[in-house]
């Protein structure tokens, strides 16, 4: 179900809590999101444009029509590339891992690293249904479950199992606990007493991954701006406040830090950037 403001087609995200949530993803500059891990699992087809996904093991890419699975607790580099003149868009859902538990095969092995298809005319069929139920106000949300658990169950007889692969880590317990309220002041002392564990055994341990606190935090506010800035028409003011940056300057100094590129490209097309910045040069050089 595409939604539109004035006429044009818009971003959106619905999201119904222990079930899951629909997005309509628009980005109008090419980019390339280093690191990006799913807490949740998800399925994305692509509307216009390209998608790449890659990590150690995979190197996939695809455009329009094809559908690319991403297992929960996977971490790639994704790249969406915008088609010529044009923006990128897809379709994207999430699983809440209650869903999963509940609709997901426990006798198949689950899926362990992205995975592409291309969807027939029953599962769009499928995903338009749950679309439109996740939308739709009045909905019961039994109605919902079956709905969205369906994909769930058609992704199992491909072969794509969503249930996680292996034990829950710390890191993940961090990540889930986090995001559940990421615009909150997760200090290492709330981490801890939330966790039942100590200061010290959770540096050891996230040392011990390679990590820190400070990294997790900015990894899940960074990949959930993403998504804010990609699947809302929410003003980059209030992303920035939406994961936790009372400053919209050094939300986005961050966010060009992570990505390489400024929250408003994803929102705003180059040739766009590039003449508002010409212009912006011409009347400071006119007031000079």
């Amino acid at each position: 179900m595409i939604e539109r403001i004035s006429g044009r087609i818009a971003r959106f995200t619905h999201v119904v809590p222990a079930i899951g949530a629909h997005c309509f993803i628009m980005q109008a500059t090419s980019g390339t999101f280093r690191r990006l891990r799913a807490d949740q699992p998800g399925l994305i087809v692509v509307r216009r444009g390209c998608k790449r996904i890659s990590s150690n093991r995979i190197d996939l890419e695809e455009g329009p029509g094809a559908a690319i699975v991403l297992p929960m607790n996977g971490e790639w580099t994704v790249v969406n590339e915008i088609a010529a003149g044009d923006d990128y868009q897809a379709d994207a859902f999430v699983f809440s891992p209650e869903l999963v538990a509940a609709y997901a095969d426990s006798n198949r092995a689950p899926l362990r690293e992205a995975a592409t298809f291309r969807p027939d005319a029953d599962f769009e069929g499928a995903l338009e249904r749950a679309g439109r139920a996740l939308t739709e106000a009045d909905q019961p949300d039994t109605i919902r479950r079956h709905l969205l658990g369906e994909i769930i169950v058609r992704l199992d007889a491909l072969g794509m199992n969503l249930r996680p692969g292996e034990g829950e880590s710390l890191q993940d317990r961090i990540r889930a606990l986090v995001g559940s309220d990421v615009a909150a002041e997760w200090t290492a002392n709330r981490v801890t007493s939330a966790l039942g564990v100590s200061e010290a055994t959770l540096r050891r341990k996230l040392a011990s991954s390679g990590t820190s606190l400070t990294d997790i935090l900015v990894d899940i506010r960074m990949t959930r701006a993403v998504g804010l800035l990609q699947a809302t028409e929410l003003p980059i003011n209030q992303v920035a406040l939406e994961v936790g940056y009372e400053s919209a300057s050094k939300f986005a100094a961050r966010f060009r830090e992570r990505f390489g590129m400024a929250p408003r490209d994803i929102r705003i097309p180059a040739a766009e950037i590039a003449r508002t910045g010409a212009e912006l040069d011409r009347i400071g050089a006119a007031a000079e």
